[in-house]
């Protein structure tokens, strides 16, 4: 299993961010498919229960440079499946992902939560965790998916401080 830490600073609060800019559908629509290009993205269900709110989210990426190695892997597409929870109390947001593709070999897993740094600003931490069991490439699997997830948290870092200036957030 790999484990990353990947942080962000936000030019908001961190309740900003969890109650109006996290869950909102047209900050998703345009962070997913038109700043990260996924080829879908879609909230399937959004529940509250109490202090949690349950989500399920179905996506694919597009992904443009994967080794040849992987690619005979993935037969069914890079689509996933997130089902993740926020919760109000701790405000911690916990994910599963399954993916289409290799779904009973590769097991991801986050959490992300806000660091406070100020009235306006937060640190937003994401860990993500991936083990992939399949024989001799393993590694190669959990480092692709890991930096995938880098690169996309940066480029929605960077489109998010946009949208919270953009609406005085």
């Amino acid at each position: 299993m790999t484990q990353r830490h990947i942080e962000h600073v936000y030019e908001c609060s961190a309740s900003v961010f969890w109650n109006q800019i996290f869950m909102d559908p047209e900050y998703n629509r345009r962070l997913f498919l038109d700043e990260l290009g996924f080829e879908s993205w879609e909230a399937l269900s959004t529940e509250e229960h109490g202090d949690e709110v349950r989500r399920v989210i179905e996506a694919v990426p597009r992904v443009k440079e994967l080794p040849a190695a992987l690619q005979k892997l993935i037969q069914n597409g890079l689509g996933y499946r997130e089902t993740g929870i926020f919760d109000r109390r701790t405000q911690r947001y916990k994910c599963d992902v399954v993916p289409r593709s290799l779904a009973s070999k590769l097991n991801i897993k986050g959490e992300m939560y806000a660091q406070p740094l100020g009235e306006k600003s937060f640190r937003r931490v994401f860990v993500g965790d991936v083990e992939a069991k399949v024989f001799g490439v393993g590694g190669l699997i959990e480092r692709q998916v890991l930096d995938g997830l880098e690169k996309s948290y940066a480029k929605s870092a960077a489109f998010t401080n946009r949208w919270i200036a953009e609406r005085g957030l």
